[in-house]
């Protein structure tokens, strides 16, 4: 099979991701997904590390930093296998990787998900400061934008 141009696009958050999330009752959930060739055999996780941790490097000092200055979130180590550029990994599976972080503004989780020739990337959002929402309001263009650049970056480096 051949793909041309890897196009990355917004879709319906489906119901078997929220299945797969942990966060209780989110405010915002987003999903973006990317058509990957059969023969990439990476993991979720390594999905995951492909999308954040090999993107541009100033765009992982841009992400870092809205990250932490407009959403407050409390990074953990970078690099470290217990973390995807700061993101904790709560849980993983051979079909699906779930990111999470907190801060007094905001819950967020990532989920990574494998889905037959389909990588699924859905965030979900639980506000939990009266400002949150207004803040994510002014965040989540950016986050539209960015999403799917990372997945049409991370599917050219494939392995």
């Amino acid at each position: 099979m051949e793909f041309g141009p890897m196009r990355a696009r917004q879709v319906a958050v489906e119901a078997s991701t929220r299945a797969v999330d942990t966060l209780a009752e989110p405010d915002y959930a987003s999903s973006f997904e990317i058509s990957t060739p059969q023969a990439d055999a990476r993991s979720p996780e390594q999905w995951a590390r492909a999308l954040f941790e090999e993107a541009p490097r100033a765009l992982r000092l841009f992400l870092v930093f809205g990250w932490r200055t407009a959403l407050g979130l409390r990074l953990g180590p970078r690099p470290s296998a217990d973390h995807v550029l700061g993101w904790r990994i709560i849980a993983t599976t051979s079909d699906a990787t779930v990111l999470a972080l907190d801060s007094p503004l905001i819950t967020g989780h990532n989920v990574l998900e494998i889905k037959d020739s389909r990588i699924l990337f859905s965030t979900f959002v639980r506000y939990e400061h009266w400002a949150a929402k207004a803040i994510w309001a002014m965040v989540a263009p950016i986050h539209h934008k960015t999403i799917p650049f990372l997945l049409r970056h991370a599917t050219r480096k494939q392995r």
